[in-house]
C-alpha cells in the first residue's frame, strides 16, 4: 500500500512580503531527524480571510501526530511547514463570515494537518472548539486530541458497557491515560494493559487492574485469567502484535487498531523514507472463525468528515471534566522552543500522559 494512507499535507510557509508579519513558529525544513525541526519566525498574512479565526496561543499539546509529519507518515513536498496538531488559546479577530466566534472567546484547536504551533493562527472555524468556562486554556490542551481519540475507540467503535474488559497497548502515553479515565465512566469495567516499569504505579493508582511488561507474554497470562477471552482491545502497534490481539478477544470482540505506527512498519532510525503498510498479518479466516470485529479508528479524518460530531464528542469531554469525572495527565511543560525535546519524548514512549508546550502564560 501507498505512504499516502494519511491524506494530509502541513501548510507551507508563505513568502514574507509587505502584507505579512512575522511570527515565532515550529516549522519543518524537511521529513528526517529532529535537527529538520526549527523554531523560527514565519509570515503570517496581516489580512485575515473572511471564513478564519485569529487565535492567540497560549499553550500546544503535542501528539504522536507530530512526529508523524517529521517522519513522513503525514507526508508533505512543499517545504518548509509549519507543524502542531493542537493549541489553545483566545479569539482576537473573526472573518467577516464567521458566525458561531467571538472575540475574546476562548477556544481549543485540533487540526492533523499542523499549522498551530506558533503564536498566532488562523485557522478555520470547522477546527475550533469553544471552551466553557469550567476548562481553562492549559486543562484543555491536556485534554485535547488524547481525549478525543480515546472517546471515539471506546463509544463509537468500541460500543463498552458496563462490567467488560479492555486491554491496550502502551496504556501510559497521553491516548491511553485518557482510555483508563473515561473507561472508569462505565460501571464495572476492568482495564488492563502495557506500559513500562516506571509507569506502572502511576498506572495502578489512576485505575489500571493491571499492568504488563512490553515484552512478557501477556496473552497467555490474560487468557489464563479470563479463559473466555475479553472484550476489547486497543491495538498501537500494529504488524504480528495484531495476530496477538485477536487471540485474546471474546466472540464479538472489538480489536480497535489507532494511529499510524499501528499500520506501517519502518526502520529504527529516525528518517523514514517510505513506510510500508503492514496489513498482512490480519487473517480473515480467524476473524471470521472467531466472529470478531476488527475496527479503525483515525481521528484526523472524523475531524474533516464529521466536525458535528467531533463538536459533540468534545462537548462531552468537557462536561466529564466538569464533573470531575476525568482530568488531564500532563507528563511536562516545556516552552515552544524546546519543542524537539517533546518529540524526543513522545518517539521514545517516555511519556505518562501529556507533553504541554508554553507559549504564553
Amino acid at each position: 500500500m501507498d505512504s499516502s494512507a494519511l491524506q494530509f499535507t502541513a501548510p507551507s510557509v508563505i513568502r514574507a512580503t509587505s502584507a505579512t508579519r512575522s511570527v515565532l513558529s515550529v516549522t519543518l525544513s524537511g521529513h528526517g531527524d529532529f535537527d529538520k525541526v526549527k523554531f523560527e519566525k514565519a509570515p503570517l498574512p496581516v489580512r485575515l480571510k473572511a471564513d478564519l479565526i485569529e487565535v492567540e496561543v497560549f499553550y500546544c499539546g503535542m501528539n504522536f501526530t507530530d512526529n508523524y509529519l517529521r517522519l513522513g507518515i503525514i507526508r508533505s513536498t512543499d517545504f518548509p511547514v509549519i507543524m502542531g496538531s493542537e493549541c489553545t488559546g483566545v479569539v482576537r479577530r473573526v472573518g467577516c463570515a464567521v458566525t458561531n466566534f467571538e472575540v475574546g472567546q476562548p477556544v481549543l484547536c485540533l487540526r492533523m494537518q499542523g499549522g498551530l504551533f506558533r503564536r498566532l493562527v488562523h485557522v478555520r472555524p470547522r477546527y475550533c472548539f469553544p471552551l466553557p468556562s469550567t476548562v481553562s486554556l492549559v486543562n484543555a490542551a491536556g485534554l485535547g486530541f488524547n481525549s478525543l481519540l480515546a472517546y471515539l475507540c471506546l463509544f463509537w467503535s468500541g460500543r463498552l458497557r458496563e462490567n467488560q474488559t479492555l486491554f491496550m497497548q502502551s496504556i501510559g502515553g497521553g491516548v491511553g491515560t485518557s482510555v483508563v479515565q473515561l473507561a472508569q465512566t462505565v460501571r464495572g469495567v476492568t482495564i488492563l494493559g502495557t506500559a513500562s516499569d516506571s509507569k506502572r504505579s502511576k498506572l495502578l493508582s489512576l485505575g489500571v487492574t493491571r499492568v504488563f511488561h512490553h515484552e512478557e507474554d501477556y496473552v497467555e497470562e490474560i487468557l489464563e485469567a479470563y479463559p473466555g477471552g475479553i472484550d476489547m482491545v486497543i491495538n498501537s502497534n500494529g504488524g504480528d502484535d495484531v495476530e496477538k490481539c485477536i487471540k485474546l478477544l471474546k466472540p464479538f470482540g472489538r480489536l480497535i487498531i489507532i494511529g499510524s505506527n499501528s499500520s506501517a512498519t519502518y526502520p529504527k532510525a529516525c528518517w523514514l523514507g517510505k513506510p510500508t503498510w503492514n496489513s498482512g498479518n490480519i487473517a480473515s479466516s480467524e476473524i471470521i472463525r472467531k466472529n470478531v470485529i476488527v475496527t479503525g479508528v483515525n481521528s484526523g479524518d472524523f475531524l474533516e468528515n464529521s466536525p458535528q460530531g467531533a463538536r459533540c464528542v468534545m462537548e462531552q469531554i468537557f462536561r466529564l471534566h466538569a464533573s470531575r469525572k476525568i482530568k488531564p495527565i500532563v507528563d511536562c511543560f516545556l516552552s515552544l522552543s524546546k519543542v524537539t525535546d517533546g518529540l524526543r519524548k513522545l518517539s521514545s514512549r517516555k511519556n505518562y500522559g501529556k507533553v504541554v508546550l508554553v507559549v504564553r502564560l
